[in-house]
């Protein structure tokens, strides 16, 4: 395994961070993550000397002279009782307890060493994979840092199970002597030689169809879960686009509803504004039936304009202008009452007379001639 052939993404910052771990930190948990909600734990680092000793290379296998046992440093060898065989003397290590200790530093070099070490086993077969470590306290009482990252296998393809050339079985290459010297089990031999070839080639060649079969299975297993991801994104695309359709769907609603409020509430002051006039022009002693004349006199700026004329105002303070005043608005109160009426017949199919020539349909022979 090419350990050349992996990188690794956001792995140096929390490295970093591990090597300012205090001595609280108590033990590290590396998860894999690749698929999404479904983290699986991979392995646990004890931060001690028992975890970090596979991890460093120069560490002192050998105790000091002054942790020895009451022995002679002179002569380790003293008190033996075994000969020296022809190799030399035969002289075991201490014991791992009298080992010096290990530093902080050393445990925590040798836990991103760790780290790096699993993600590459476990991204074998990978383009890559995503992992996270947690670092926790004694107990696991408490997590005291979290982080993620990425390990990339550039060489994925040359790491499926095909077998290389040099790994198939060979043809041993026949020898001629111990047959010739056996005699009689010369036939025997070859035969045997020849049976054991065979089922050498057959082994290979099942070994070559096994490794094929291995690597398409990798590739569609690579596939698949390539789909997996587009269908994934294709689900939460869809899943969004109704979320804002309904959420539109709602604002819609709400603004009418408010339109339909401030509609609503328009109209009520409307008319309590109305009913307070009339209150008011009640109190001030006008009829109910004035009051209503008046509101609709002032929903005419020009007619109020007219009223408010000094001319118009001077002509009003004669009875006689009045009288004529009122016949006038009664003649033309009449004449809109029959051009209704007349419409009215015209629209109905085969009602209404045709008036005589010369005659004025709209004019009220009863009511006198607006002077």
């Amino acid at each position: 395994m090419n350990r050349e052939s992996f990188s690794f993404e956001g792995l140096e910052p929390l490295e970093d961070r591990i090597r300012r771990l205090s001595p609280e930190a108590a033990y590290l948990v590396i998860q894999d993550r690749t698929i999404r909600r479904k983290d699986e734990t991979l392995a646990r680092f004890d931060l001690n000397e028992a975890s970090a000793l596979p991890y460093i290379e120069d560490e002192p296998s050998v105790a000091p002279l002054e942790d020895l046992d009451d022995e002679d440093p002179a002569d380790p060898y003293e008190g033996d009782e075994e000969e020296d065989d022809e190799d030399g003397p035969t002289w075991d290590p201490p014991s791992s307890r009298q080992r010096p200790a290990m530093s902080w530093e050393l445990i925590l070099r040798a836990a991103c060493l760790w780290i790096r070490d699993v993600a590459v086993r476990n991204t074998v077969g990978e383009d890559y994979c995503r992992f996270r470590v947690k670092v926790y306290g004694p107990k696991g009482a408490r997590m005291l840092d979290s982080a993620q990252f990425v390990c990339r296998n550039h060489d994925a393809d040359l790491h499926l199970p095909l077998l290389a050339d040099k790994d198939l079985p060979r043809i041993p290459a026949p020898t001629f002597e111990q047959a010739a010297a056996a005699g009689g089990a010369k036939g025997i031999k070859a035969l045997g030689d020849y049976y054991a070839q065979w089922g050498q080639i057959v082994l290979g060649s099942v070994g070559q169809l096994q490794g094929v079969n291995n690597a398409m299975l990798n590739r569609l297993h690579h596939q698949l879960r390539q789909a997996r991801d587009q269908v994934d994104q294709l689900v939460a695309a869809i899943l969004e686009n109704r979320y804002k359709e309904l959420e539109l769907a709602e604002e819609r609603r709400a603004d009418e509803r408010a339109g339909d409020a401030r509609t609503e509430l328009a109209r009520e002051a409307l008319n309590q504004l109305g009913d307070a006039a009339k209150a008011f022009l009640t109190a001030r002693g006008v009829s109910p039936e004035l009051a209503d004349v008046l509101g609709v006199i002032g929903t005419s700026p020009e007619l109020v304009s007219t009223l408010s004329d000094p001319d118009v105002r001077a002509l009003m303070q004669d009875p006689a202008n009045l009288k004529s005043l009122a016949q006038m608005l009664k003649a033309a109160a009449a004449q809109a009452r029959a051009a209704q009426q007349a419409q009215a017949q015209a629209q109905q199919p085969g009602g209404g007379t045709t008036p005589p020539p010369g005659s004025n349909p709209t004019t009220n022979p009863t009511q006198p001639a607006a002077g």
